[in-house]
């Protein structure tokens, strides 16, 4: 997770151009492509809260040993999750198999390496290939899961999130099926109005 803006924006300068290289199809235009997120994932599913979020089903197995990040604290309220610097996620939904919550087992297991990414025809989250066991160790390119149709993603925004002054930029994922995932993003305003320029500008 990037604190640094500068820094931030080189990675990623290096995230939209190895998706793009690697991972998009012909024709397909990249909307977002988030970086690693090396921090836990918080949620609250069903009325649920689970700090840090533990994935309910069976993702990719990844190679070494899991990091040892420092827990989030155990009793902080849900709006406050931001502040929070061990948590890079958060999720909320109705219900264990909403979109947010599969996107957010993957964010959970992949040891900081899973990432979501938008374009103008699917949303999904990929892994670097070389991190995932069954694949060679210097393998190229992106494996990808949970892919689905991008009119899936209802809504993108950039909201600020928080008690800290200041509040904490992050992206925020709003599916059709209601539920939504947040990502902590230092360029976040920056990202999703750069999202949203691409879709009005391919019309």
């Amino acid at each position: 997770m990037d604190a640094d803006p500068r820094q931030a924006a080189q990675h990623d300068e290096i995230v939209e151009t190895e998706l793009t290289r690697h991972w998009l199809t012909e024709g397909e235009r990249l909307l977002l492509g988030c970086p690693p997120v090396r921090a836990h994932v918080g949620a609250l599913v069903a009325g649920h809260r689970q700090v840090p979020y533990v994935p309910t089903r069976a993702t990719p197995e990844v190679r070494g040993e899991r990091p040892r990040w420092p827990l989030p604290l155990e009793d902080l309220p849900v709006e406050d999750w931001t502040d929070d610097p061990t948590l890079g996620y958060w999720v909320d939904a109705d219900h264990a198999d909403r979109l947010a919550v599969r996107l957010a087992d993957h964010l959970a297991a992949s040891h900081g390496e899973a990432r979501v990414v938008v374009t103008d025809r699917r949303i999904a989250v990929v892994y670097p290939a070389a991190i995932l066991a069954e694949e060679a160790a210097e393998e190229p390119g992106f494996r990808t899961f949970e892919e689905r149709d991008a009119r899936e993603l209802a809504a993108l925004d950039a909201p600020f999130l928080g008690r800290s002054i200041p509040p904490r930029p992050v992206i925020a994922f709003r599916f059709a099926d209601g539920s939504t995932l947040y990502a902590r993003d230092v360029h976040a305003v920056m990202k999703v109005r750069r999202a949203s320029d691409r879709v009005h500008a391919a019309r």
